[in-house]
C-alpha cells in the first residue's frame, strides 16, 4: 500500500509541472524517474534498468511544438512500477511503456484543456487586484487535476496492477510472450536507429563499432553502456574533439 501511494505521488510530480528541475533534469529521463520509481519500489536496480531501456526506446524522437509522441511519466514511472511489481523483464517492460505512452498522451491533453479553465479563473482575479488568489488557479487546482489523471492511475496500476498483470502473463502461451520479449528487444534498437538518423556523422563510426563489441563480444548491460557513452563524451569535450569535428565541416 505504502509503496504504491509514493508511487502516485512521484507520478503527480513528475505528471504536471510541479517544479521546473523535475521537467528538465527528471522527467524528461526515463532512465533517472525510472531508477526513483524503482527506489519507491525497494528495487531500484530494476528500475534503472527497465529505464533506460524505455529511453533507449525514445532517444531519438523529436518534440516539435512540444508535442511530445508518449508520455513520459506514464511510459518512464507506471510502466516501470508495474513491470516491477509484476516481476517482468526489462524488455517486456518496454511493451507496457509504449502502450501506457501512448494512453498517457490523452491524461496529458486532458489535463490541458481541464487546465485551460483555470486560467481564465485567474485571471479575473489579477484583474480585480486579488493576487493572494491567483496560487489557487495556477497551481493548486492544476496539481489536483494532476493528481486524477497521473496519481490515481498510478497507484491503481501498482496496488491492483502485479496481481493481475503477473496471472494474466502466466495464462499466455509460451509463444506470446516470447513475441513480446523480442518486440521489446527490437524497440530500443528502433530508438537508436531514430536518433543516428537525427545526428549521425560518419566521423562517429568509431564509437557506434566500440559500443557494438562491447556489447556482442564483452557483454556489457544497460547500465555498463551507459557509463562507457558517458565516458566517450567526456573524451569528446575534455580532448577538443568537437572542435577538430566543426573545424573539418
Amino acid at each position: 500500500m505504502m509503496s504504491a501511494v509514493l508511487v502516485a505521488i512521484w507520478a503527480t510530480m513528475n505528471g504536471g509541472w510541479f517544479i521546473e528541475f523535475f521537467e528538465w533534469s527528471i522527467r524528461a529521463a526515463p532512465l533517472v524517474s525510472g531508477a526513483i520509481t524503482g527506489l519507491l519500489l525497494g528495487d531500484w536496480q530494476a528500475g534503472a534498468m527497465i529505464g533506460a531501456t524505455v529511453q533507449l526506446l525514445y532517444m531519438g524522437q523529436v518534440e516539435v511544438g512540444g508535442v511530445s509522441a508518449y508520455d513520459k511519466c506514464y511510459a518512464g514511472i507506471i510502466a516501470t512500477g508495474v513491470a516491477i511489481v509484476s516481476r517482468q523483464s526489462p524488455q517486456v517492460a518496454v511493451t507496457i511503456a509504449v502502450s501506457l505512452g501512448a494512453i498517457g498522451l490523452v491524461a496529458r491533453n486532458a489535463c490541458m484543456t481541464i487546465n485551460v479553465f483555470f486560467v481564465h479563473m485567474g485571471d479575473k482575479y489579477a484583474e480585480k487586484g486579488e493576487t493572494q488568489r491567483i496560487w489557487i488557479y495556477n497551481w493548486l487546482l492544476p496539481q489536483l487535476v494532476t493528481f486524477v489523471f497521473y496519481g490515481i492511475p498510478a497507484f491503481l496500476a501498482v496496488f491492483f496492477g502485479a496481481q493481475y498483470l503477473e496471472s494474466f502473463m502466466k495464462m499466455m502461451p509460451a509463444f506470446v510472450n516470447r513475441a513480446l520479449e523480442a518486440i521489446g528487444m527490437i524497440l530500443p534498437a528502433l530508438g537508436i536507429a531514430l536518433m543516428f538518423k537525427t545526428v549521425y556523422n560518419t566521423k562517429f563510426i568509431s564509437f557506434a563499432m566500440i559500443t557494438y563489441l562491447a556489447v556482442a563480444y564483452m557483454k556489457f548491460d544497460i547500465i555498463a553502456c551507459s557509463i562507457l557513452g558517458g565516458a566517450f563524451a567526456l573524451l569528446y569535450w575534455n580532448l577538443n574533439f568537437y572542435k577538430l569535428t566543426n573545424e573539418e565541416e
